[in-house]
């Protein structure tokens, strides 16, 4: 019993550091629902609009690597048309490098904000023209994500991400 304890606890006296990246990270999500960050390799991000003139996106098979933010917000109960989503998508170049983008020049990586309610004349897909893209290689496959941004045409509740994740 003692020979295995002091195995025990030489293991778990291991080294964390900062930059390693966790498998699944959700960062700055609100309590009053579930967020995860997927990324989705080979896909490309489309902002359509359909007949009436609303936003709608597209996930297709593609060259590129779509990272996918989703909120949604726990449903109260006994409620009818009480769900509540927003999805932030951001395009990106397989295997980037370092990214630093202001403003209008976020088309660069196709990024779009999705919101999904029974929200009347608020709801859609809208492509994020104002905010700050960080995008950071750290080593390896891994990078950092800060996305700070505003769209203007919908309320919003996601406003900021601060993601780490790993390209294959």
């Amino acid at each position: 019993c003692i020979m295995m304890s002091l195995l025990l606890a030489c293991n778990a006296n291991k080294n964390i550091s900062k930059d390693s990246v966790p498998s699944d990270v959700v960062s700055l999500c609100p309590d009053d629902g579930i967020c995860k960050f997927e990324v989705l390799e080979n896909k490309k991000f489309g902002l359509k609009t359909d007949e009436f003139g609303n936003g709608y996106s597209e996930l297709v098979s593609g060259d590129k690597t779509v990272l996918k933010f989703t909120y949604d917000r726990t449903t109260m109960p006994n409620v009818k048309d009480g769900n509540y989503s927003e999805i932030i998508y951001i395009e990106i170049e397989n295997k980037t490098s370092s990214i630093k983008l202001q403003d209008k020049a976020i088309g660069a990586v196709k990024a779009g904000f999705s919101r999904i309610c029974y929200c009347k004349g608020q709801t859609g897909t809208f492509p994020i023209k104002v905010g700050s893209l960080i995008l950071t290689k750290l080593e390896d496959d891994s990078y950092q994500l800060i996305f700070d941004f505003t769209v203007t045409e919908v309320p919003q509740i996601i406003k900021s991400i601060n993601e780490a994740f790993i390209l294959k």
